[in-house]
């Protein structure tokens, strides 16, 4: 429950412009907002416009998301990559934070994380993905929101990005009259995508997660971040309970800092794991029969 309403505070602070969402919808169905709400659209909008969309937030939102307060940071550094520039303060931010508590923005701060976790939920068969895809992320970052930006100039994990489209996309499309007619095939596969993400999703635990470039960067400070998982391997009886409640299907007890973990926390469930500072790391953990309640 502690997540969830993290999750939850997390995309409404991330999209906190709701006033200029609701300015937009006034211009697009023609009708003048009151005197009073009129200033709290421009009061919002200039805030964001001049001071919040400069800085990156920690997860996938899109900038152009009409109730966006920030920017997403992967957008952000495939832009300073495809003008021939070093993305110092985008990745720089996003590695300080993955070297503190390493992917565990992706566990509790990304939108588009928690929409898979919400899916996720409803109740249909479920199947598992193969191991061998937590390493498509890295693929993702250095392929195509690397070298392929650097080579065309063009921002393309951004322009086949599910949660873009979805964010930002449908609803400026929505927004403004004029887009629909511009419409074209690479529009119609980034649908294709989001569609594709979203039934998956239903079926299977945090699947864009797996492809995530965003998640990649995360993920590199997983082992050497100061807070890290640490599991009573003398305890534990590999009884996997840790593994059936974890969002990307790993077992901690055989990686605790995996560049797959999300650090979501779902496994210190488990009295035998919990999350740490480096510097207790070397501290042993108390045998779990004296934490059990005495009988009397």
């Amino acid at each position: 429950m502690r997540r969830l309403l993290v999750q939850v505070f997390s995309a409404l602070a991330m999209n906190f412009n709701v006033a200029g969402l609701i300015g937009r919808i006034f211009e697009r169905i023609g009708k003048t907002p009151t005197a009073g709400l009129a200033k709290v659209i421009a009061a919002s909008n200039n805030i964001v416009e001049t001071t919040t969309k400069s800085i990156c937030v920690p997860g996938l939102n899109c900038y152009s998301c009409p109730a966006a307060g920030g920017a997403c940071p992967l957008g952000s550094i495939q832009h300073s990559i495809a003008i021939r520039q070093i993305p110092w303060f985008a990745a720089g931010s996003m590695l300080a934070i993955s070297a503190v508590v390493g992917r565990m923005p992706c566990g509790f701060l990304c939108p588009f994380g928690f929409l898979q976790d919400l899916l996720y939920k409803i109740r249909t068969a479920k199947l598992g993905l193969p191991y061998w895809t937590h390493y498509l992320k890295f693929a993702s970052l250095v392929i195509i929101a690397g070298l392929v930006v650097f080579l065309t100039g063009e921002t393309w994990f951004c322009k086949l990005c599910p949660a873009g489209i979805l964010g930002a996309g449908i609803p400026q499309v929505l927004l403004n009259p004029q887009l629909p007619r511009l419409l074209g095939w690479l529009f119609t596969t980034k649908l294709a995508i989001l569609a594709l993400t979203l039934t998956l999703s239903v079926f299977a635990k945090r699947p864009f997660c797996r492809v995530c470039a965003l998640g990649a960067i995360f993920s590199l400070g997983n082992p050497v971040s100061l807070m890290r998982l640490r599991v009573d391997k003398a305890n534990c009886n590999q009884c996997d309970m840790c593994y059936r409640v974890c969002p990307m299907e790993i077992k901690p007890y055989e990686n605790p800092q995996s560049t797959a973990c999300i650090r979501c926390l779902e496994c210190t469930r488990c009295e035998l794991i919990d999350f740490v500072s480096v510097f207790k790391m070397r501290d042993s953990r108390k045998n779990v029969l004296d934490r059990l309640p005495t009988r009397t």
